[in-house]
C-alpha cells in the first residue's frame, strides 16, 4: 500500500485505544491525509511489558456469495487458534464482506490483527466508494450493517487503498480475550 491514504473515521474509538492509534481523537467523518501506520512497526515499536506479540492473518476471497460464510469460518478458526472470543467479530465480518460483495467488483481481502487483546478486522475491496449510512425502508431486509458496526464495534471506518478501499472495525478486549 502506498504511504498516503485517506482515512474516513465513521465512528471514533470508544475503547480508549486502537490497533491503528492516532495522536488525537478523530471526529466523526473527519478526513485526513497522513502516513498510514504500519501495524507491525506500531506493535514492535512500543510493546507492553510481558505482552504477547501481535498476531495477524489474511485471506483473499473470490467475489462469490459463498465468500461470506467462508470468511466466517476462516475467522472462527483463526480466533480459536488464538484462543480469542469471536462471536461479534464473525457477525461484523459477515456484514462487511456482504457489503463488499454487493457494492464492489473483484476479489476481497480479509485481514485480522490481534494486538494486546484488541481485535482489528479489515475487508479490502475494489471500490473506492465509502459506505454511506441510510435508513432502510420498513420492508427491506438489508441496510442494517452499519448500525451493527455502530452497536458492536468500539470504532470503525474506511481507508482508501491503491485498488479501492478497506472497511475496518475494532473490538475491545472484552470481545477479543486472550
Amino acid at each position: 500500500m502506498d504511504a498516503l491514504r485517506t482515512t474516513h473515521i465513521i465512528r471514533p474509538t470508544t475503547c480508549g485505544r486502537s490497533v491503528m492509534s492516532t495522536a488525537d481523537p478523530i471526529h466523526v467523518l473527519d478526513v485526513s491525509r497522513q502516513p498510514a501506520p504500519d501495524l507491525g512497526r506500531v506493535a514492535a515499536d512500543a510493546p507492553s511489558p510481558g505482552a504477547d506479540p501481535p498476531r495477524t492473518a489474511s485471506w483473499t476471497l473470490p467475489h462469490h456469495p459463498a465468500s461470506t460464510s467462508a470468511a466466517r469460518k476462516l475467522l472462527r478458526a483463526q480466533m480459536l487458534a488464538w484462543q480469542a472470543e469471536h462471536e461479534a467479530a464473525e457477525l461484523l465480518v459477515s456484514e462487511v464482506i456482504t457489503n463488499a460483495l454487493r457494492h464492489a467488483p473483484g476479489p476481497i481481502r480479509l485481514t485480522v490483527w490481534l494486538v494486546e487483546g484488541l481485535l482489528r478486522c479489515e475487508v479490502e475491496d475494489r471500490s473506492p466508494v465509502v459506505p454511506q449510512r441510510r435508513t432502510p425502508l420498513e420492508h427491506e431486509e438489508g441496510g442494517y450493517g452499519l448500525s451493527l458496526l455502530d452497536s458492536l464495534a468500539c470504532c470503525w471506518g474506511a481507508i482508501a487503498t491503491p485498488v479501492g478501499k478497506a472497511v475496518w472495525f475494532e473490538l475491545p478486549s472484552a470481545e477479543a480475550k486472550i
